[in-house]
């Protein structure tokens, strides 16, 4: 028979094109002929409906699993639980500061030990007023520790369980710096894991590099994080050779994506140290309130993590003076 029809797409999925024909104006006329014709396209139409839920159901179970494939994957590398009677000073050294420097936080920064000192498994950072002046002129005194020259790490994951307290003046850190920088700050690259200002309810993410230096905010280079003032809060870094990641409490607070592969724009391909430490003082953070001191910053714990990419472990973390471990 010869029939009038149309022809019309049933549905499109996955890239598959289903077409339908029937009947035009003479449709029901054609008898015996034209009812098989029908049933065998409404069998059909069942069965393609069918394929095509179950190439989507395909789809929808096989995106995560390719997602999941290229996720970063940490595994816990060490602990720093600060467990012993004093502070480990095969991973840690005291920091010694510098009033002539050009950096306001390293200008009231001590190396005298009881400002940064273990005592019932607990790191205690303290900011205080200085009551020898006869052997240190600075009238105010804080105190921090640095892996420097004892271990430093290339990507991967750090994080600390850190409690702070809040003072006029106040600027405790986390943070890091490259361990053999072979230029000018901030051309090398500085990742501040956290820094927290005075009262502030929140805390400051950001990088600095040659990069944000000339283009600030493009991409934005620092964020908030919100954090419980008067109580524990664990901030964490993820550090990938293309983006870097902030989380309080287990939530992103921030990201920093690589864009081009220059090393002014993207600096941090390269073995970083870490610093911890109580800052007093400064042009951002403003004047001490002397008679509010001391005031402390408290660390329960240091974790670092492996870094895995797609079945390939990537981090390196080192001692100076050997191999990097990966």
């Amino acid at each position: 028979h010869t029939l009038a029809h149309s022809t019309f797409p049933y549905r499109e999925k996955s890239g598959i094109r289903v077409y339908f024909t029937h009947g035009g104006a003479g449709a029901g006329r054609q008898g015996s002929g034209q009812y098989g014709i029908m049933c065998a396209m409404k069998h059909f139409a069942r069965v393609a409906v069918r394929l095509l839920a179950a190439l989507a159901a395909c789809e929808a179970w096989a995106a995560p699993d390719a997602k999941t494939a290229h996720a970063p994957k940490w595994t816990l590398k060490f602990t720093e639980n600060f467990d012993a009677a004093s502070l480990n000073e095969k991973l840690w050294t005291r920091i010694e500061g510098n009033p002539l420097s050009g950096a306001d936080w390293i200008k009231n920064i001590s190396a005298r030990p009881d400002l940064a000192e273990v005592k019932g498994g607990i790191l205690h950072l303290k900011g205080v007023r200085n009551d020898d002046l006869s052997s240190d002129s600075r009238r105010v005194l804080a105190g921090g520790v640095s892996t420097k020259g004892l271990f430093n790490m290339k990507y991967g994951k750090v994080e600390a369980r850190i409690k702070l307290e809040a003072q006029k003046g106040a600027w405790p850190a986390f943070w890091m710096m490259p361990e053999n920088p072979s230029c000018n700050w901030p051309d090398c690259g500085e990742i501040d894991i956290f820094e927290r200002l005075n009262h502030d309810p929140f805390v400051h993410h950001t990088v600095h590099s040659a990069w944000t230096r000339a283009h600030p905010g493009d991409p934005p280079n620092t964020a908030h994080g919100e954090i419980r003032p008067d109580s524990w809060n664990v901030y964490a870094l993820e550090w990938t050779p293309d983006k870097i990641v902030w989380r309080v409490n287990g939530r992103q607070t921030h990201s920093y994506r690589k864009v081009g592969d220059s090393r002014e724009r993207w600096p941090w391909d390269a073995p970083f140290y870490l610093m911890i430490d109580m800052q007093l003082g400064g042009k951002w953070v403003g004047e001490v309130d002397e008679s509010t001191l001391p005031v402390e910053m408290q660390v329960d714990w240091v974790k670092f993590y492996q870094l895995t990419l797609g079945g390939k472990r990537t981090s390196e973390f080192t001692k100076p003076g050997r191999s990097p471990a990966k």
